[in-house]
């Protein structure tokens, strides 16, 4: 079987891009967490193995998930929010944006335990352990509804955070921009590592001659 096409090496995310929120109520304006310093989420899933006789390989079925995760943060003296919230017994609500210029978010209800340390050599540090309390949602890729060219290098998609369609049949919701025919070089980069352009009518695999 032959392998599929090689996929682009696309740019990696700084953690340093990340933004942590909570807040108390589903209704409530989310609040940015300060100071954070490293988090974690894990979205593990419960598995029951069901290996019977017969079989080559150990088989499972799959349960529900354990949503869970980690906050660190240098401590604010000005701001209390994540001790709030692990007061209540009814818990609060957490979101996580890997980057802050990606629409790509998750979020959900969260029982929070806070803990507080310092030292001699060491700032104050706040150490956050949450579980969910419900179910997580995470938000789709931003879907790309334009596609600019650019005078060398792959094009741009919009709007801000859009993710590149799969494949050039993707590209028929995708605008082109401009609307001319797009001059020699010009092309975008597609999610499966190949390239299209604009010919005035209609996308077509490859970069502008």
């Amino acid at each position: 079987m032959p392998a599929p096409v090689v996929p682009p090496n696309n740019p990696g995310t700084h953690g340093k891009e990340s933004v942590i929120a909570i807040k108390m109520n589903s209704g409530d304006p989310w609040i940015p967490i300060g100071n954070v310093s490293e988090w974690s989420l894990s979205r593990a899933k419960d598995k029951v193995e069901t290996t019977s006789l017969g079989d080559q390989n150990k088989r499972f079925v799959m349960g529900l998930r354990d949503t869970s995760g980690t906050v660190t943060s240098f401590w604010d003296r000005l701001e209390d929010v994540l001790f709030d919230a692990s007061d209540t017994d009814a818990g609060c609500f957490m979101a996580i944006w890997p980057s802050n210029s990606s629409e790509q978010s998750f979020e959900g209800p969260v029982h929070l335990d806070a803990s507080i340390k310092g030292g001699v050599t060491s700032a104050v540090v706040i150490d956050t352990a949450f579980v969910a309390n419900g179910n997580w949602t995470r938000t789709s890729m931003v879907a790309a509804t334009g596609a600019s060219g650019l005078p060398s290098g792959p094009g741009t998609f919009t709007p801000a955070g859009a993710m590149p369609p799969a494949n050039l049949g993707a590209m028929s919701a995708v605008t082109a921009n401009p609307a001319t025919p797009w001059t020699t070089g010009q092309h975008v980069r597609l999610a499966d590592g190949s390239y299209a352009y604009w010919d005035g009518a209609a996308w077509v695999a490859g970069v502008a001659p």
